[in-house]
């Protein structure tokens, strides 16, 4: 069962990564975090590519390796077992072994490089390319490059893949351990192709990739049982051929844009021609209903030029004398700025390239401004400034620092959406750039400027949470003073109820004791009348014992 473990090759689902040993897929499992591995059959196909050593398992992979460097142009194929052997090989310390690469330079009259040595190890290198990408995406500097080396700089999409599975990691924002490298895809491109030509040289870069080129010119010429100037020459008519496609597509675009033209102006021309002919007939329908007394003809107006009694109005027009002057115009009402900020936003929303620019504005008048906001309104752009000028002071002569995108969301969020934001910062040195950039202009080393920038956030955000603590102080002294109405207002209300039923109290008091009633035998007789007395006589006799009283 061991053996067969260890004959096992093993391919990482997320980075594309080969793995001949079970250590060596455990050793990137735990450096990655990634555990989706499957199994490759030995005579499984892969694609090689000369110039970078990328290994590709189909097309779409080695299109997208061409894309992105495009110094890819050769490949060879090959199978799993073979890239096996080549590593147990290259493991087991054979160095007489000709790889593809050594064949190439062979070929080309040059020396195999790499020989009777060992390769210097190098940090790893990740691509600034796909970190702005990941940026833009709204992943954070550190987390990008953080993922790129722990995929290897296996691309973007191992990138997502892994900040994605350690989004929630409790180290994922601490700094990365060991030295590691940013490079340009040209710089990559270039480091690749010096890396075949000899990188030990003193050659420029055009004359490198000159000499790579007639290098490789010279290698598939061989191959193809050709001259050196023929396979020059056929690729110089593949060139040719393609920038000759290149122009008749141009061409043929240009053509049926002018036919496109041609047409709109036709159809704009049928349609006026159309609607001359309709006000024609209607002013012949009119002219026939005038005719046949079925309508008024209208008076004719008036010519102010031609009457004596005018005279020249405020803007220079002519109005007759005695008449009233014409009505002022409106005056334009002012926009707030939430209304603004709704145009704005709608602008974008259809698709339109929205206006950052605002009226400038003093720093007091900025920083009253947003200390105006509520805590929750004002954090994000107290959170977004204060990073910026902490990377500033980090590397205060760094570019990228010193330039932020407000059309990015994470900006947008802290600088666009906040009243003041972009105003407090073109008040301290921030410039408005090319419709979309906040740049800061570096003076002179930029150490003095960055103390400055960092000092001004400082004071912004004591001054906030000043203001904040006023708010609330006011707030509960407003709390106070409601409680304490309601307090006052509830005493006399209970001072009234007692004082009423006081009263109820002093009046019972003074009508006395409750005087039995005592049961009557009506008289007997005629009835109605006899009863009638009796009631008269028992309220004279009750009247009588309240005077009394």
């Amino acid at each position: 069962m061991s053996e067969n473990v260890s004959e096992m090759v093993i391919k990482c689902e997320k980075t594309g990564k080969l793995f001949f040993s079970e250590k060596d897929a455990k050793l990137h499992s735990e450096d990655t975090g990634y555990s989706d591995f499957a199994q490759v059959s030995l005579e499984e196909k892969v694609w090689e590519c000369v110039e970078t050593g990328k290994i590709c398992f189909n097309e779409q992979q080695m299109d997208m390796h061409k894309r992105r460097v495009p110094e890819a142009k050769t490949w060879n194929e090959k199978t799993v077992a073979d890239l096996r052997d080549a590593t147990k090989a290259k493991e087991a310390g054979v160095t007489d072994m000709e790889t593809e690469e050594d064949m190439l330079l062979r070929q080309a009259g040059k020396a195999p490089k790499n020989k009777g040595k060992e390769k210097a190890v190098e940090p790893p290198v990740v691509t600034k390319e796909v970190v702005e990408q990941l940026v833009d995406m709204g992943f954070s500097e550190l987390r990008a490059q953080k993922a790129l080396v722990k995929t290897s700089n296996a691309g973007i999409e191992g990138a997502i893949n892994w900040l994605t599975e350690h989004l929630e990691d409790a180290d994922i924002d601490d700094p990365i351990n060991g030295e590691f490298a940013v490079k340009t895809q040209e710089e990559i491109g270039q480091q690749a192709a010096e890396a075949l030509a000899g990188g030990s040289s003193q050659l420029t870069a055009e004359e490198k990739k000159a000499k790579l080129d007639e290098a490789l010119a010279k290698a598939r010429a061989k191959k193809a049982g050709v001259s050196v100037e023929e396979q020059k020459q056929s690729e110089r008519a593949r060139r040719e051929g393609g920038q000759a496609a290149v122009q008749s597509k141009r061409e043929l675009e240009d053509a049926q844009r002018k036919r496109d033209m041609e047409a709109r102006k036709r159809e704009k021309r049928e349609f006026e021609e159309e609607r001359k002919k309709l006000r024609e007939k209607l002013e012949a329908d009119r002219q026939e209903k005038i005719k046949n007394g079925l309508l008024k003809p209208a008076a004719p107006k008036p010519d102010p030029a031609a009457s004596s009694d005018t005279e020249i109005g405020p803007r220079g027009n002519r109005i007759p004398v005695g008449s009233a002057p014409a009505p002022a115009p409106a005056p334009k009402k002012v926009k707030s700025e939430a209304e603004r900020e709704a145009e704005q936003a709608m602008l974008a929303a259809a698709g339109g390239k929205r206006s950052y620019d605002e009226e400038s504005i003093s720093l007091e008048a900025a920083q009253e401004k947003i200390c105006a906001l509520l805590d929750t309104q004002s954090k994000p752009a107290i959170d977004m400034m204060t990073k910026m000028m902490a990377n500033i002071a980090k590397a205060p002569a760094e570019e990228k620092y010193r330039k932020v995108r407000l059309s990015n969301a994470k900006v947008a969020e802290g600088l666009v959406h906040v009243a003041g934001a972009r105003q407090f910062l073109r008040a301290i040195g921030w410039q408005l750039v090319e419709t979309e950039f906040l740049q800061l202009p570096l003076e002179g080393d930029g150490t003095a400027q960055a103390t400055a920038q960092s000092a001004a956030v400082a004071q912004l955000t004591s001054a906030v949470a000043a203001a904040g603590e006023a708010r609330r102080i006011a707030e509960l002294e407003a709390r106070k003073k409601e409680a304490a109405e309601k307090a006052a207002k509830a005493k006399a209300e209970r001072e009234a109820m007692k004082a009423a039923m006081a009263r109820d109290r002093a009046e019972v008091a003074a009508r006395g004791p409750a005087q039995a009633s005592v049961a009557k035998k009506l008289p007997s007789g005629d009835g109605g009348g006899s009863m009638t007395s009796a009631i008269f006589q028992e309220q004279e006799e009750a009247e009588a014992r309240r005077n009394a009283q």
